[in-house]
């Protein structure tokens, strides 16, 4: 029994979790999207994974030691080498051509002092690669925050829209209340504007359930999570300058500078393919004890001082720098390309936004002069041309909205286009 009573309470707090709400503002949504987003989190491991590379190439700078331990069983009638997975030890004769035993052990050395530049262009080249990680990083980061600021305004115009419609739709039943039962005509015309209300309160539903679950989406969170939202629909007036936009744009996307970065692992990797012309120096040594049984009593020791000098490979060197000189060309080529693409996205967001802004304050003009007027009319005046001209008052509601709502995108996507917040 007191097992069951434990089921019990934990199954009604599981339900009491699930049926709580949740508020959240737009910082909050916007928060809680950059925990969720799978995109960005992948993006950050990224940004993990290249600053590791710029330690590994690094490392190079270091030198390399390694150990090597064989115990050998074989039987050769003249020396013999092991393979240089091995350790390319060298076996005696066994004796009498019998099956004879042989144990090394080797500790060797390498150190590179000179390779023509690599190791440093090595490093520099995975550094860019880290600064364009942390910049795809931030390319997520504010593509989440317009995704998550266009689906919490979106769900703000939902209810907006549909708590519109079913005040409308009240004032339609009272009037339709007030006509007297003999005037079935009227009541027919008003029944039916009140249908038409109807259906399209209906697809307001639907819209406001589609933008729910958008938003959850968006948001990373189950689709079942009941939600409230701490906000409105209300933009202040913005007049921001193009010129200087375009001018703010170019200085602070985060494309332009990767752009500059791919620039620099051009060089680099141009760098890198002439240096495989230079030798390489390296100073290398060993220690090696080694005999056919315990105690190992022989050894000996080396030091060398290694210089390898490449001098014909084909031509296939003098290709790959021209490679990497028309990879470094196609860069330059994309910057341009990208910089039209930043110029075209601030001139739509900016145009946008002045549209909107200017409709949102013609489009209030006419919801007031609407709503004064619908204010006005007697009380005695004919039901239905009363509720044909609440319908009008309702549409030029929801007009407005909408524009306040296309004022808000509109200024999220000007943000992102220039790469920085907009004064207000």
């Amino acid at each position: 029994m007191k097992r069951l009573v434990a089921l019990f309470l934990i199954l009604g707090s599981a339900a009491a979790e699930e049926s709580a709400e949740r508020t959240f503002t737009i910082a909050q949504s916007v928060q809680v999207a950059l925990q969720n987003n799978q995109a960005l989190l992948s993006a950050r491991e990224g940004v993990r994974i290249a600053t590791q590379r710029i330690a590994e190439a690094r490392s190079l700078i270091w030198p390399s030691l390694a150990v090597n331990l064989n115990a050998s069983r074989y039987r050769t009638e003249d020396h013999a080498v092991l393979a240089a997975e091995s350790g390319s030890t060298l076996l005696p004769p066994s004796f009498n051509g019998e099956a004879d035993n042989y144990y090394s052990g080797r500790l060797a050395l390498r150190q590179v002092l000179y390779n023509g530049g690599r190791t440093m262009a090595n490093t520099r080249l995975a550094q860019a690669a880290l600064a364009q990680a942390r910049i795809r990083e931030e390319e997520i980061r504010r593509r989440v925050t317009v995704d998550v600021t266009g689906a919490f305004y979106g769900e703000l115009l939902a209810r907006k829209q549909l708590a519109l419609s079913e005040e409308a739709q009240r004032d339609l039943q009272a009037l339709s209340a007030s006509l007297p039962l003999s005037d079935g005509a009227a009541r027919a015309v008003l029944e039916g504007v009140r249908a038409r209300l109807r259906r399209a309160q209906s697809e307001r539903r639907r819209d406001e359930e589609r933008a729910s679950l958008t938003f959850l989406s968006t948001l990373g969170l189950e689709l079942y999570t009941r939600v409230s939202l701490q906000g409105d629909l209300s933009a202040a007036p913005l007049r921001p300058d193009l010129a200087k936009l375009l001018a703010r744009a170019q200085e602070s996307r985060l494309e332009i500078r990767g752009t500059e970065y791919q620039r620099e692992m051009d060089r680099l990797a141009v760098n890198l393919t002439e240096a495989e012309r230079y030798p390489v120096v390296a100073l290398m040594a060993g220690y090696e004890v080694n005999d056919r049984a315990f105690p190992l009593d022989q050894n000996f020791w080396n030091a060398t001082l290694n210089v390898s000098l490449p001098l014909f490979d084909g031509f296939a060197s003098r290709a790959r720098i021209r490679q990497t000189r028309i990879a470094a060309n196609q860069s330059r080529i994309e910057r341009a390309a990208i910089e039209d693409k930043i110029a075209m996205e601030v001139r739509s967001a900016h145009a946008d936004l002045t549209y909107w802004q200017d409709e949102a304050a013609a489009r209030r003009d006419d919801w007031d002069r609407l709503r004064e007027l619908y204010a006005r009319l007697p009380a005695g005046r004919d039901p239905v041309q009363k509720g044909q001209a609440r319908l009008e008052l309702l549409s030029a509601a929801q007009t407005y909205w909408d524009a306040v709502h296309g004022q808000l995108i509109a200024r999220a996507r000007l943000e992102n286009a220039v790469g920085l917040p907009l004064d207000p």
